[in-house]
């Protein structure tokens, strides 16, 4: 997969998600490496904010964004941030 595809492809999975996520989200990068992050866990819910059965392993934990970009995004505020 070059790198647009890349880009295309985290864009879209990130579309699939509750906005709030995105306002979460530091940079652009972050966006990428959570992607990145999912497609190598196939262990873990398909989007990071559905979970089907609280506390199943396949829940995403604050652990795996942290491992993921360093932070939980759903922890940031809400607000849009100005550059």
């Amino acid at each position: 997969m070059n790198a647009r595809e890349q880009l295309e492809a985290a864009a879209y999975w990130l579309s699939l998600h509750d906005e709030n996520l995105s306002y979460g989200l530091r940079a652009p990068e972050d966006a990428i490496k959570l992607w990145r992050f999912a497609q190598r866990s196939p262990e873990l819910a398909e989007f990071c904010d559905q979970t089907e059965n609280e506390g199943a392993e396949s829940d995403w934990l604050e652990s795996h964004f942290i491992a993921a970009i360093g932070y939980n995004p759903w922890n940031e505020p809400l607000e849009q941030k100005e550059p």
